[in-house]
Parts: structure tokens; sequence; C-alpha cells
């Protein structure tokens, strides 16, 4: 279930809604496009930007011993969105100035997680770019900003999506104005993100009752590999 919390004045310089407002996540979501369309009094350039809660991820790096991969070292990172996406009017490198862009963490440059007890700083670079590698390929991050489509002078699209496995929570979608290079107006979007139906309930039942659930997942995986096998036999 996708819920949006919009609120903004009439005076705004700029106004974002959604297209639809709820999206469920079922048994068989095989992902969902978000579509962004604002209104831009002024114009200025801006920013978009979707982001999912942060969590704690451990990336690890693997190396080859006695023939086998194992995992080696690993690195823990804090405050990582487990979902990341953005959309520019202009470059990042026109938009606003570095230190901007990391004040308000536009752009994956920009996004400050970093380990605990780490110092060298060559080891968290090489870490940090594995992570953010990791989840491009998960599509949970972007591989470059997406484009603002202009429909009139004033009134643009964004459009974004969310892989099959996107993780559920509070989602926030932020619009940045920028003017001479500073930050003149932000807007914030509430977005819930959230399982529904039968998928909500499974999900329930194996947070409240892990162990039940693991029986029944192998007894169900034993009853389909015994299905299988007597089909087989019989042809």
């Amino acid at each position: 279930l996708c819920h949006v919390d919009a609120a903004y004045a009439e005076d705004d310089p700029i106004t974002i809604d959604l297209a639809q407002d709820q999206v469920d996540i079922t048994l068989g979501f095989n992902g969902a496009h978000i579509r962004v369309f604002g209104v831009r009094e002024t114009e200025t350039e801006f920013a978009i930007v979707v982001r999912g809660p942060a969590h704690p991820m451990t990336v690890r790096r693997k190396e080859k011993a006695l023939g086998i991969w194992v995992n080696r070292q690993s690195m823990e990172f804090n405050d990582v969105p487990v979902y990341y996406d953005l959309a520019l009017s202009v470059p990042e490198s026109i938009l606003a100035p570095r230190e901007i862009l990391v004040k308000h963490r536009i752009g994956l440059d920009s996004l400050s997680f970093e380990p605990e007890d780490e110092q060298d700083t060559a080891k968290i670079r090489t870490f940090r770019e594995a992570l953010i590698r990791n989840k491009q390929t998960q599509g949970h991050f972007p591989l470059e900003a997406k484009s603002i489509t202009y429909l009139t002078p004033k009134f643009f699209r964004a459009d974004f999506y969310v892989p099959p496995d996107v993780p559920t929570g509070d989602y926030l979608i932020e619009t940045f104005l920028f003017d001479a290079d500073q930050l003149s107006s932000k807007n914030t979007t509430r977005l819930q993100v959230a399982q529904v139906g039968f998928n909500a309930k499974i999900n329930v039942f194996a947070d409240y009752y892990g162990l039940a659930y693991g029986v029944v997942a192998v007894l169900m995986a034993f009853m389909a590999g015994g299905g299988a096998y007597v089909v087989m036999r019989k042809r």
C-alpha cells in the first residue's frame, strides 16, 4: 500500500503530487512506477529525490582460499537508504555547489554513510563503491539521475521505478528548488510502502511464528519435490 501525505502552501514556488496514491505489494508484485507531477512557478532549477528508510548494511569481500571463494573482509555502513533515486532539471555540476549537494544528500556521491570503527580511507572508499554497485545491480540505486519531462514551461513530470523486491517502510519524495546556487525552497511528500493481502498475512505469520513458518516451508518443499519425482517416474 502506498499512501501519500503531501502538504504545501498555495504560494509555494514549486509543488508536487503523485499520479496515483496506492501501490499494492502483493504475492504477484512485479515492481511499480512512481510518476511525480509538479508545477514550478519560477524558471529556477530543481531536484527530486526519492529516498527509502535507512538501515545498517554490511559489505563483504570474497577471496579465494584453497580453491574456494570465502568471505575474508567485511565492513558495516550506517544509515544506508534501502532505495534511492533522483531526477534533476540540470546536471549536478550546474545545479548547486558541491557542499550544498552534500548537505542535502542530492546525488550518490553526496550520500553520507560511513563505518564507525574504520579509519583507512582507501579501504572505506573501496567498500563504499562496492556497496553502491551492489545497490545499482539490485535496482535500488540509480546508474544516473533521471531527467525531467516538461509538459508545459511550468508543468513537469518525473518517472521512477521501484523493483519487485523493494523494501517496505516510510519513503520520502523531496523536491529541492535552487536560486543562484542556493537552496530557496524544499517540499517533502511522504510515501508509505507496505505489503497487503495474502502476501502481508504470510509476512506477519513468518514474523510472529518463525518456527512454524519454517516447518511449513520445509513440508511444502518436500511435497513439491515428491510430486515432481512421481511425475517424472510416470514419464
